[in-house]
C-alpha cells in the first residue's frame, strides 16, 4: 500500500488534478442521478386476473381456476402458485425462484392463457409482473360537477391522457373508473309473459342481427365472384324495433338504449370521480419528471376548466424530495459532528480539515461510481451513505494521528509521512476488506437483498474511496499543511495502562466477567419483543370497510357512502378518495377486490393523530354490524412489515378440510394477543339451486341450459355478447328489475318457454333447493387451501408466532391434514433466520481476511473476542431504548461485525509490529494500547456521533436505515470499544503466553 503513499507524494500536481477531477466528476453525478424513492427491483411473482361477469365463486373455481392451474403448473423455475377466487373474478400469483426472467415467465404464462378455452362471459385473463417501477409517479382525480358522460369521458382519454405520456420521461398514462359502454336490455318481465317471448328468444334474435357470413361463389361475366351476407347495426332504433314476432317488436317488451356502465364505484371528496396514474419510464428522474407533469396539470386545468376539475392525490416527487433531502440532511449532520469529535481531541484545525477531507471525497466517488453502476439516488443508497459517514473517516484518523505523532517525536520529512502512513496501511486496509465481506453477503438475504444491494453499493463504494483518500489524500496534505510541528514526547495513557495491567493480571477474571455479561445478554434478548418493520406514513390513512357475501350490495354501497360522509367531516383532512369493487384496467396492477369492499384512503395535514382517528374508526364498527372496518396507516411493506397472521389449512378431502379449520379456529379464538380471527371458510352464502326434473323438462321439449336461459336474465346481469353499432362495439347486456323477486315462490311462479307448449310456469318442471356456497376459495399450487387470518395485537410478533407453532403441532387433525403458519409472522421468522445465517458466512470471511492478513490464526482469533461484546451492546442498546427487535436491528447487528473488528484489528497490528521488533507479548501490548488509543476512542466516538441523526431522525417509509438499526450499532460499538481495548489484549495474551517473537530470539541467541 505505501506504493499509493509514495506516487501521491512524488506526482502531488498530478494527484491535486486528480481530485478535482473526481470532484468535477462527482458533482456531475450527482445531478444526472435519477432521485427516486425506491431502487427499480422486480418482485420474482407475477399476477394473473380473469372476470366473470355473472358467475359465482364456485363456478369460476370449477370452470376458471382449475383449468389455469392445470395449464400453470409446468410454466418454467415455478416455486408456488396460490389463488383467490371469488364471485365475478379469481386473482392467481405464481412466485418464482430467485434469478428467475420474469419477462420470459411472463410471456409463457401469456401463451398458457390464451390457449385456455373459458366459459362465456369469461374475459381474456390479464397477465401483470409487479415491480417498483410500477408505483405511479402522479395520481390524479377528476371529478365534473354533471358526471362524466361518455363523450367527455372519450375527451379525456383521447385527448388529455396522450398529453400526459408526451411530457419527457412518462412512459404511461391510464384513467381508471372509467364506464363501460354497453346496450343495456332491461326487460320487462309482466310484458314478456304477456307476449309471450322468452329472454332466450330475445338473446337469439339480438346475436342475428350482426352478420357477415361468407356464402359461396359465383361466376359471372367469365370472373368469379365471393358471395357474402352482412347484416350491420345503424343505431339503437334499429335494435328497438326487431321483429320477436308477429305481434311484438323489442321496444314492446324492454327498454333498449346505449347504457355506461361503472364496473367500479370511485369517488373523490364525496363526488364521482376518475383516477389517473401516471407513471415514469425506467430510469427517470422521479422528482424531474414530477415537475414536468405539474406544469402539464396547470396547462391541461385551463384547457378543460369547464369540463372536470383536476385534483392532485399524490405526487410521488414531493415524497421522493423530502426523503432524499431529509436522508441528505442526516448525511450532513453526522458528517458535522464527526468534524467536531476529531477537532476536540486533535486539538488542531489543520489535522482535523486532513482527517474531514475524506468524507466530501469519498461522496464524491461514490455518487460517481453508483452513476458508473447505474444505481440511482434513492432513501436506501442514501441509507447506505448515512451509515457509512462516521465510517468515512475512521482510516484518515489512523492515518492522520499516526503521522502527526510521528512528526511530533521525529519532525517533518516525507520518510515519516510515508513510514507514518505504512505502519497502519495494513490495518486500514484489513478492516476496510472486513467491513465490505460483511456488508455484500446483504444481498442475499431472501425477501430484502434486491433492495439492499442500493444500500450495500453505497457501503462499500464509499469506504473503499475512504481507504484510497486515506493512503493518497491524506498524506500528501499532511506533508502540505503539517509545518512547523511542535516537538511533543509521547505521554502515556495511564489510566488506561493501569487498567490494562490489572486486566492482563487477572485474565481469567475478565475472561468469565465477559462471557457472564454475554450469556446475560442472549438470555435477555430471548425477552425482547420481535417485531416486523414497520414503514408507516402517517399522514395518510387507509380504511377498509367489508360486508358479508350474503349482504345486499345496494344496502352496502349506501352504507359505505355514510361511511364516506362520516371522514370527510374529520378534522384536518386534505383529501378522500373511496373505490368499491374493481374494474378490469385495475388487474394490470395486479389489484382485484370483491364488490362488496370498499376502501377509503385519507390524506391528512401535518399535525394529524392518526392514531386516536384509527381508534375512533375501529368503535364505528358496531354501527354497522354485520360490515366490518378495519383502518391502518399506509405502510408500504417493502421488507416484511405488517402483523397479519395466516394460516393455511389443508387436508385430503372437503369434510377433513372443514373439520380441520375449525379445530384451529377454536384454538386461536382461546389465545390472547390475536384480533379478527376469520376464515374464508365462514364467509359463504346462501344458494337457492334449481332442481329441473329431467322427464317433466323433456317432455316439455327443454334443457336445464333452456330453463336457465329464461330464468337468469330476470335475476341479474346476463352478456349476450358484442354487437357492433354504427362504429362503435358494445357489450350487449340483458336484465330486468329483480327487486320483484324477493321469496322462492316469486321465481317458481315465473314462466319458461317451450316451442311445443308454449309458456310453463317453472314450478312445473322444477323444485328449489337450499344450501351453503362457498364466495371466496383460496388455492396452494392447486389444492384447496381453507385460509385463517387474524391481526398479532402486540409488538412481541415472535412469541405469538411461537405460541402458534405450538397449539399447531399438538392438535390432532385428521390423517392428511395440517395447518402451515404464514402472514407477517412466517415472513419475519425467514427474514430472521437468513441474517443469522449470513452473520455466520460474514464472521467466517472476516476471519479468513484476516489470517491472510496477518499471516496466521493466532491474532485474528484473538480479535474475534470483539464480537461477543458487541452483541452485549447492542442486546443492552435495545432493552434501554425499549425498542423491539426487528430485521433493521439485526441488519445493524449485521454491520457491528464490520465495524466493531476495526479497532481491534488497528491494536493488536500495532502489537505484532511491537513483536516483530522484538518485545514480549505484554510489553507490545501495553505499548500498542498506549498508542492506539486515541484513535481507537477517535474512530469509534466520530462513527456513533454521525449515527445520532438516524437515532433521533424519523426514518423515511420504506428504508432499511432506522432507529433500532442506530441504536444496535450505537450501543455496541460504545460497549465493545469500552472492553475491546481490555478484553481483545487479554484474550491475545492467553493465546499467546509471554513468548518473544522466535526470529529475536534466535537472534538473540546467535548474538550470545
Amino acid at each position: 500500500m505505501s506504493i499509493l503513499t509514495k506516487f501521491s507524494l512524488k506526482n502531488r500536481a498530478a494527484l491535486i488534478i486528480m481530485i478535482l477531477l473526481v470532484t468535477i466528476l462527482g458533482v456531475y453525478s450527482a445531478g444526472r442521478l435519477p432521485m427516486e424513492l425506491f431502487p427499480s427491483v422486480d418482485q420474482p411473482m407475477i399476477n394473473v386476473t380473469a372476470f366473470g361477469q355473472g358467475l359465482d365463486a364456485e363456478t369460476m373455481e370449477k370452470e376458471v381456476t382449475y383449468p389455469m392451474e392445470r395449464e400453470l403448473k409446468n410454466v418454467k423455475n415455478l416455486d408456488t402458485m396460490t389463488s383467490s377466487t371469488s364471485e365475478g373474478f379469481i386473482q392467481m400469483t405464481l412466485f418464482f425462484k430467485t434469478g428467475t426472467n420474469l419477462k420470459e415467465a411472463g410471456r409463457d404464462i401469456e401463451k398458457a392463457t390464451n390457449q385456455l378455452k373459458l366459459p362465456q362471459g369469461v374475459d381474456r385473463p390479464v397477465v401483470s409482473q409487479l415491480n417498483t417501477d410500477m408505483i405511479p409517479v402522479v395520481q390524479l382525480a377528476l371529478e365534473s360537477e354533471n358526471g362524466f358522460t361518455k363523450e367527455l369521458e372519450s375527451k379525456i382519454e383521447n385527448d388529455v391522457l396522450p398529453q400526459f405520456q408526451e411530457v419527457d420521461g412518462v412512459s404511461t398514462a391510464a384513467a381508471y373508473g372509467m364506464s363501460v359502454t354497453e346496450l343495456s336490455i332491461k326487460l320487462d318481465a309482466d310484458k314478456l309473459k304477456e307476449k309471450k317471448i322468452s329472454p332466450q328468444q330475445i338473446a337469439m334474435a339480438l346475436q342475428s342481427q350482426n352478420a357477415s357470413i361468407p356464402s359461396g361463389e359465383v361466376t359471372a361475366d367469365g370472373k368469379t365472384n365471393a358471395v357474402r351476407i352482412l347484416g350491420t347495426v345503424k343505431d339503437v332504433k334499429q335494435i328497438q324495433n326487431i321483429q320477436l314476432n308477429p305481434a311484438a317488436k323489442l321496444k314492446d317488451v324492454a327498454d333498449v338504449k346505449i347504457d355506461q356502465f361503472y364496473e367500479a364505484e370511485t369517488r373523490f371528496n364525496q363526488k364521482q370521480s376518475l383516477l389517473v396514474a401516471i407513471n415514469k419510464e425506467s430510469g427517470a428522474n422521479t422528482v424531474t419528471v414530477s415537475k414536468k407533469i405539474e406544469e402539464k396539470i396547470k396547462e391541461i386545468r385551463e384547457d378543460y376548466k369547464s369540463d372536470f376539475a383536476m385534483n392532485v392525490l399524490m405526487s410521488s416527487g414531493e415524497q421522493v424530495e423530502s426523503s432524499v433531502y431529509s436522508m441528505a440532511k442526516e448525511v450532513a449532520i453526522g458528517a458535522l459532528a464527526a468534524t467536531l469529535i476529531i477537532l476536540i481531541f486533535l486539538k488542531n484545525i489543520r489535522t482535523t480539515m486532513i482527517a474531514v477531507v475524506s468524507i466530501p471525497l469519498s461522496i464524491l466517488i461514490t455518487l460517481f461510481l453508483l452513476d458508473l453502476s447505474g444505481v440511482s439516488l434513492n432513501i436506501l443508497t442514501l441509507g447506505g451513505l448515512a451509515v457509512a459517514v462516521g465510517r468515512l473517516v475512521d482510516d484518515s484518523i489512523v492515518v492522520i494521528e499516526n503521522i502527526y505523532r510521528r512528526m511530533q517525536q521525529e519532525g517533518r520529512s516525507l520518510d515519516v509521512i510515508v513510514s507514518g502512513t505504512k505502519e497502519v496501511a495494513v490495518a486500514i486496509t484489513s478492516s476496510t476488506l472486513t467491513t465490505i465481506a460483511v456488508f455484500l453477503p446483504m444481498i442475499f438475504i431472501g425477501g430484502i437483498g434486491e433492495f439492499a444491494s442500493s444500500l450495500v453499493l453505497a457501503v462499500v463504494y464509499s469506504i473503499l474511496a475512504s481507504l484510497l483518500v486515506a493512503l493518497t489524500v491524506v498524506p500528501l496534505m499532511s506533508y502540505g499543511l503539517l509545518k512547523n510541528i511542535k516537538p511533543k514526547k509521547a505521554s502515556p495513557a495511564r489510566r488506561y495502562i493501569a487498567a490494562l495491567t490489572w486486566a492482563l493480571n487477572h485474565k481469567w477474571v475478565v475472561a468469565g466477567f465477559s462471557l457472564l455479561l454475554f450469556i446475560g445478554s442472549i438470555t435477555a434478548y430471548a425477552a425482547i419483543p420481535q417485531t416486523n418493520v414497520k414503514s408507516e406514513d402517517e399522514s395518510f390513512v387507509t380504511v377498509t370497510m367489508a360486508f358479508p357475501a350474503n349482504y345486499d350490495l345496494n344496502k352496502a354501497k349506501n352504507q359505505a357512502k355514510e361511511v364516506e360522509a362520516l371522514l370527510m367531516k374529520e378534522e384536518k383532512l386534505d383529501d378522500l378518495y373511496m373505490n368499491m369493487g374493481t374494474d378490469r384496467a385495475s388487474a394490470q396492477w395486479g389489484q382485484a377486490t370483491k364488490e362488496n369492499e370498499a376502501t377509503f384512503q385519507l390524506g391528512f395535514k401535518e399535525g394529524k393523530n392518526t392514531d386516536e382517528f384509527i381508534e375512533r374508526v375501529k368503535k364505528l364498527e358496531k354501527d354497522y354490524n354485520p360490515a366490518t372496518l378495519e383502518a391502518s396507516k399506509m405502510d408500504y411493506g417493502s421488507f416484511g412489515g405488517g402483523n397479519g397472521l395466516e394460516i393455511n389449512v389443508t387436508a385430503a378431502n372437503n369434510q377433513d378440510l372443514v373439520k380441520s379449520a375449525d379445530k384451529v379456529m377454536a384454538e386461536l379464538k382461546k389465545m390472547d394477543g390475536l384480533e379478527k380471527i376469520k376464515s374464508n371458510h365462514e364467509d359463504s352464502k346462501q344458494e337457492w339451486m334449481i332442481d329441473v326434473n329431467q322427464e317433466k323438462a323433456m317432455a316439455a321439449g327443454l334443457t336445464p341450459a333452456q330453463i336457465s336461459g329464461d330464468i337468469q336474465p330476470l335475476l341479474g346481469r346476463v352478456p349476450a355478447g358484442e354487437m357492433t353499432i354504427g362504429d362503435e362495439k358494445v357489450q350487449t347486456v340483458l336484465s330486468a328489475d329483480s327487486s320483484d323477486f324477493t321469496a322462492k315462490q316469486d321465481i317458481l311462479d315465473s314462466p319458461v318457454y317451450s316451442q311445443t307448449a308454449g309458456p310453463i310456469p317453472l314450478k312445473q318442471l322444477a323444485a328449489i333447493e337450499e344450501r351453503e356456497m362457498k364466495s371466496l376459495i383460496y388455492h396452494k399450487d392447486g389444492k384447496e387451501t381453507i385460509q385463517i387470518s387474524g391481526e398479532i395485537a402486540g409488538e412481541d410478533m415472535a412469541k405469538i408466532g411461537s405460541e402458534i407453532s405450538t397449539i399447531l403441532s399438538k392438535l390432532d387433525l385428521p390423517a392428511g391434514a395440517k395447518a402451515d403458519m404464514g402472514g407477517a409472522t412466517e415472513s419475519m421468522q425467514e427474514n430472521f433466520m437468513d441474517l443469522f445465517k449470513i452473520m455466520g458466512i460474514a464472521i467466517l470471511v472476516v476471519y479468513l481476511i484476516m489470517v491472510i492478513t496477518f499471516g496466521q490464526a493466532r491474532a485474528p482469533f484473538a480479535i474475534l473476542f470483539s464480537l461477543p461484546l458487541a452483541v452485549v451492546g447492542g442486546i443492552l442498546g435495545l432493552i434501554v431504548s425499549g425498542t423491539p427487535v426487528d430485521i433493521n436491528s439485526l441488519i445493524g447487528a449485521l454491520m457491528l461485525i464490520g465495524i466493531v473488528v476495526t479497532n481491534a484489528i488497528v491494536l493488536i497490528e500495532r502489537v505484532q509490529q511491537n513483536r516483530e521488533k522484538g518485545m514480549e507479548v505484554r510489553e507490545a501490548l501495553l505499548e500498542a494500547g498506549s498508542t492506539r488509543l486515541r484513535p481507537i476512542i477517535m474512530t469509534a466516538i466520530t462513527t456513533i456521533v454521525a449515527m445520532l441523526p438516524l437515532l433521533f431522525g424519523s426514518a423515511e417509509a420504506g428504508s432499511l436505515v432506522s432507529k433500532s438499526l442506530a441504536v444496535v450499532v450505537i450501543g455496541g460499538l460504545t460497549v465493545s470499544t469500552a472492553l475491546t481495548l481490555l478484553v481483545v489484549p487479554v484474550m491475545y495474551e492467553l493465546l499467546n503466553g509471554k513468548r518473544k517473537k522466535k526470529k529475536h530470539s534466535d537472534e538473540e541467541t546467535s548474538a550470545a
